[in-house]
């Protein structure tokens, strides 16, 4: 879906306006929604942060030699207002990193936040006011103007067409399901993360490590041990240099499985948090993990989901027995219900919080199958009657080759199999088995 911005975000005088585009409500879809209007309690702090997230949309870090920026009229963060607080997000142009900017409420001196999802325009202009603005000035924050603004031919008026990147909508899916698996590795005081940030290598993608939490920081190990946190490709962390001195505290995530590699990164900011996720290799994008897929075979999934999705009213914090008490549904199908709405974004994760929160974004929520074509040519080797089961498991016939799917747990002789032994979601034929278990 595209849309256009009416006129270009600005910062004059000590305030910010931040220009909205087509955005979604709760009346529905709206051209350029008013989410907030008050000051910020530390105006170097969201400046900071905010050019954190904007350098991730506007970089491609799976390059050789240092992050590329890029021009691109699709590298517009997506903002989140839920009543409380503000979720600035993004993606980076290889798809391969996730930022997200939390101005919390202790963030907000004034001003009512409303609820909905739209794209927020930063442009360069824009992006050098914010790198001069001091720890002593006042800012007042417009996310989204009230419709009487009338832009002048001197340089404020833009029509710039917005349209979100496919890979973000895939991003947005896979980002919360892989966070949802993680648990907290390490935590570094502020000065520490500092130190150790401004120790790694600035070069793309940058090597990657095992790090185990030390006294010192995080020390580097040649294998993964208990404990461990792989980050791969160092200086796609870079973007958290705009917030290094601010910082209070780092918590590092990981997966507990031999197979999750991706990492997130939450620094503690004064009023607000910044979240890096890194998928799990440099040249990995989030839109191809395909942890999803496991949860959109449960055959409830989507009535599940258009329950759920009801009771969510931009919530800043899901509460799953609400939602399950409300609604009726037993916690499987609750589980089942929220995995279906992270497929079409309409859900991220907070990893501080622990909990879901509700977004939406302006997408087809029929395209569910289309974004996962392992899941539909599973549908497809179902009703051709492909999959037939053995002593041992079970056969599955593609094309012109046999496979075998084995039990406990499930895994398959494939090709895609060997290469990535699940780590990137389960094949087709292991999805077309678990169809017919069904």
């Amino acid at each position: 879906m595209t849309t256009g911005y009416r006129a270009a975000s600005r910062l004059d005088e000590g305030s910010l306006g931040l220009e909205t585009a087509l955005g979604l409500t709760p009346a529905g879809l709206v051209e350029q929604p008013r989410f907030f209007s008050g000051m910020v309690s530390r105006p170097d702090v969201t400046a900071s942060a905010l050019l954190a997230v904007a350098d991730v949309a506007g970089t491609r870090y799976f390059d050789a030699g240092l992050a590329r920026r890029v021009a691109a009229a699709s590298a517009d963060p997506v903002v989140t207002a839920s009543g409380d607080r503000l979720r600035f997000e993004s993606f980076s142009v290889c798809n391969g990193v996730h930022a997200r900017l939390d101005l919390l409420p202790e963030g907000i001196e004034g001003g009512d936040v409303a609820h909905g999802t739209t794209n927020v325009d930063v442009n360069q202009p824009l992006r050098t006011a914010l790198a001069g603005v001091a720890s002593t000035a006042l800012l007042h924050l417009d996310v989204g103007t009230d419709g009487l603004t009338v832009s002048t031919p001197e340089g404020t008026t833009v029509e710039r067409p917005v349209d979100l990147p496919h890979r973000w909508v895939r991003g947005f899916a896979e980002v919360p399901v892989l966070a949802s698996r993680m648990t907290q590795r390490a935590e570094l005081p502020g000065p520490v993360a500092a130190r150790w940030l401004a120790s790694l290598p600035r070069a793309t993608p940058g090597p990657s490590y095992h790090l185990v939490p030390s006294p010192g920081g995080l020390r580097q190990s040649l294998r993964r041990t208990s404990g461990s946190v792989h980050l791969a490709g160092a200086a796609r962390l870079g973007a958290a240099a705009r917030v290094a001195r601010f910082a209070t505290r780092l918590r590092v995530f990981a997966g507990e499985e031999d197979g999750d590699l991706a990492s997130a990164w939450v620094f503690d900011l004064p009023g607000a948090a910044l979240t890096l996720v890194l998928s799990p290799e440099p040249y990995r994008g989030f839109s191809g993990e395909g942890g999803l897929l496991t949860t959109l075979l449960a055959a409830s999934a989507e009535s599940s989901a258009l329950q759920l999705l009801e009771h969510l009213a931009w919530e800043p914090r899901i509460d799953r027995v609400a939602l399950g008490g409300a609604t009726g549904l037993g916690s499987a199908e609750v589980e089942a219900g929220i995995g279906y709405l992270a497929a079409t974004g309409k859900v991220g994760f907070d990893l501080l919080e622990d909990s879901w929160f509700h977004r939406e974004l302006p997408w087809d929520t029929s395209r569910v199958e289309a974004d996962n074509p392992r899941l539909r040519a599973a549908r497809t080797l179902v009703a051709e009657g492909a999959v037939a089961p053995t002593a041992q498991g079970w056969t599955v016939r593609s094309e012109d080759h046999r496979h075998f799917v084995v039990r406990e747990p499930l895994s398959c002789t494939c090709l895609w199999w060997a290469r990535h032994s699940g780590s990137r979601g389960p094949c087709k034929h292991v999805l077309a088995t678990r169809l017919l278990m069904q």
